[in-house]
């Protein structure tokens, strides 16, 4: 018995055959080989080729393919299909807002991982930018959040000029949203802008964003935040040469490990005393 009837056109045959790998690609609960799946979808590039270079069903090859190199965590491989099929796309509209986010964003997480910043910073903006639309249901978190990683692309891109201007606003719009400076949803997003005024070379900046950060923390009771901090707090005054500000931060560490009764962590603040020390001997 022939495979497709004599009467199937080009269209009709990709269907049959990619319907059921796409269905178990986005079965949540389905198991499957992805070398395997990756191997069946490149076989049927010919066919969704010869639909055409524009075909929806091309697109739909492409971005399957993209969805599954992600899933195996190769984004080098997936994120120039992720790229053209997108590109095939969007051409025609046939994206919604939804569609439009979702994708935009699935791609700058992508090239995130492939440290292809710029291309990150590129799709996340306007993930962020079709996030807004009236059509795409997402919290004001979620929305925050895709800002954030774009702040996090553009200082990873050696853009920090760019990227301190970016996360002030942010910090700004986050504390208009909690209704708060003391959530603790902020701690991340300080402590980078922290690190956008260092590469910058403005230390007072950092430091100042770095107490903001330790007050956060503190008013929180929240022990990794505080320990954080002032371990970073400690490691900027090393490096401008203020040893007794350095050991008093990390001596500070080791009084608040020893308070938790956490051993583990009272060992690691110990140890970075002790490096701290042994440092400051061999200058």
């Amino acid at each position: 018995m022939a495979l497709f009837s004599r009467t199937s056109s080009p269209a009709q045959q990709f269907a049959q055959r990619f319907n059921p790998l796409r269905d178990t690609v986005y079965d949540e609960g389905a198991m499957f080989s992805g070398s395997a799946m990756s191997a069946d979808l490149a076989a049927l590039r010919p066919l969704a080729e010869g639909l055409g270079a524009e075909s929806p069903e091309l697109a739909e090859l492409l971005w399957l393919q993209f969805v599954v190199y992600s899933k195996r965590q190769m984004d080098d491989e997936g994120l120039p299909l992720g790229l053209r099929a997108l590109a095939i796309r969007a051409a025609p509209g046939q994206l919604t807002p939804t569609d439009r986010y979702q994708q935009h964003y699935a791609i700058g997480e992508s090239a995130l991982q492939s440290e292809e910043y710029d291309t990150a910073i590129e799709h996340l903006r306007q993930s962020s930018q079709w996030a807004d639309h009236a059509g795409a249901v997402l919290s004001m978190e979620q929305k925050l959040g895709i800002r954030e990683e774009i702040g996090y692309a553009l200082h990873e891109a050696g853009r920090f000029a760019e990227a301190l201007a970016h996360n002030q606003q942010l910090l700004s719009d986050a504390q208009s949203a909690f209704g708060s400076d003391k959530d603790v949803r902020l701690s991340g997003l300080i402590n980078n802008l922290a690190q956008n005024a260092y590469e910058l070379g403005d230390h007072a900046q950092a430091r100042q964003y770095l107490a903001q950060r330790l007050a956060l923390g503190q008013a929180l009771h929240d022990d990794g935040i505080v320990l954080d901090t002032l371990f970073q707090q400690g490691v900027l005054a090393h490096e401008g040469g203020d040893s007794a500000l350095a050991r008093s931060l990390f001596q500070q560490r080791v009084a608040i490990a020893h308070a938790s009764g956490d051993d583990d962590l009272l060992a690691e603040t110990e140890a970075t005393l002790a490096e701290l020390t042994e440092r400051e001997q061999s200058r």
